[in-house]
């Protein structure tokens, strides 16, 4: 299963598909306004290039003009590239182990309340392209990827007028941590909040038994390459693509 990474856009509600060799996927509806949908294998059974052909004229049934994958390891993009797939986006995954000394930041950070969802998308759209921004249904989807979920955001001003200015969402199963969003407003880049989010989420991952964190992020997103990697994240080799078909044939 990928981690979290792209996710579907539209409001409507996501299906599921199980193909003939009982790999299960979860498909969503088309992106907004776009011909493209989302499929996201989620495991069942053996994934191979029949299952992946099943779930694409299934999809075509449907009316989906194209499709696009979540993010991939290298291992599991073979059976898509092999149905036709090819790269529509790359992304650089980082893992680190967790330190039980990393301890916050004297910034302080505060629990994400449903009244700062509206700002935090302002964010998100102002620090990703368009292809990686999240929608709210996409929020709430990485906000429940993970059993154990931690939200934060860090807020300027004066007291009575302060903003929320950055946020992350960190998850956790069993031993394992992830970063699953980190976002600055870009007025507010390179001066530590990003650091401060980082190091919350790090210290949270340890205390809550994480052994080891991963992260992903743009190649070109150079001030975050450079955070993961100032804080001990290391890059894994291949990291992960986002796959597309055109589900019309020509």
């Amino acid at each position: 299963m990928a981690l979290l990474s792209y996710v579907s856009r539209s409001p409507e509600r996501s299906r599921m598909f199980t193909a003939s060799t009982g790999v299960r996927f979860r498909f969503g509806p088309r992106r907004g306004n776009g011909p493209e949908g989302q499929v996201i294998p989620l495991g069942g059974g053996l994934l191979d290039t029949a299952s992946v052909v099943e779930v694409v004229e299934h999809l075509r049934s449907h009316g989906y003009d194209a499709i696009l994958t979540s993010a991939l390891a290298p291992d599991e993009q073979r059976p898509f590239l092999d149905a036709g797939f090819r790269t529509e986006e790359h992304l650089h995954l980082l893992l680190a182990q967790t330190r039980p000394d990393v301890a916050p930041t004297s910034r302080r950070t505060r629990r994400m309340r449903r009244s700062d969802l509206s700002r935090v998308l302002e964010i998100d759209a102002s620090a990703f392209t368009p292809f990686w921004r999240l929608d709210r249904t996409a929020f709430h989807e990485a906000t429940s990827a993970t059993p154990s979920c931690r939200r934060r955001v860090v807020s300027v001003g004066d007291p009575l007028r302060r903003h929320v200015v950055g946020y992350a969402v960190t998850g956790r199963s069993e031993g394992q941590g992830f970063v699953q969003r980190l976002a600055v407003d870009p007025a507010h880049q390179g001066t530590g909040i990003g650091r401060a989010l980082l190091d919350d989420a790090l210290h949270w991952l340890a205390q809550q038994g994480a052994t080891t964190v991963l992260v992903n992020t743009q190649p070109d997103n150079d001030a975050a390459l450079d955070l993961y990697r100032s804080a001990g994240f290391t890059d894994r080799p291949g990291g992960l693509s986002v796959l597309r078909l055109d589900a019309r044939p020509s």
